[in-house]
């Protein structure tokens, strides 16, 4: 996969109260998610890092776990989306992002949409 075809990964604090269908929404918080998104998903965002470990030694987060699932669901067509909105802080957005897979597969575009 080229850069090029990474997925958007949109960081949006307070989401659009009106979900776009091309997008999931995974919720990292206690937020009430909105409707209207090709699929809402909710994830821990904190990962559990071994001491002394490296990024792909690190147990991976629900964050990450979720971000690797829904690529697997994108590619078999289980769900269909074009961008990844996380209603989350930016710091665990980039922790996750240095997982090897999500940032192979995802493009962390910025945190408005």
């Amino acid at each position: 996969m080229s850069c090029d075809d990474r997925i958007p990964l949109w960081i949006a604090a307070d989401p659009p109260r009106v979900g776009r269908q091309d997008t999931v929404l995974v919720v990292t918080g206690d937020a009430e998610p909105q409707a209207g998104y090709a699929a809402i998903r909710h994830a821990e965002a904190a990962a559990v890092a071994q001491h002394g470990g490296c990024a792909c030694c690190r147990v991976p987060s629900d964050l990450v776990t979720l971000l690797r699932q829904l690529f697997l669901e994108r590619v078999r067509g289980e769900t269909v989306f074009d961008a990844v909105v996380i209603d989350g802080n930016r710091k665990l957005i980039e922790q996750a992002m240095t997982d090897p897979l999500v940032a192979a597969r995802y493009e962390l575009r910025g945190v408005n949409l």
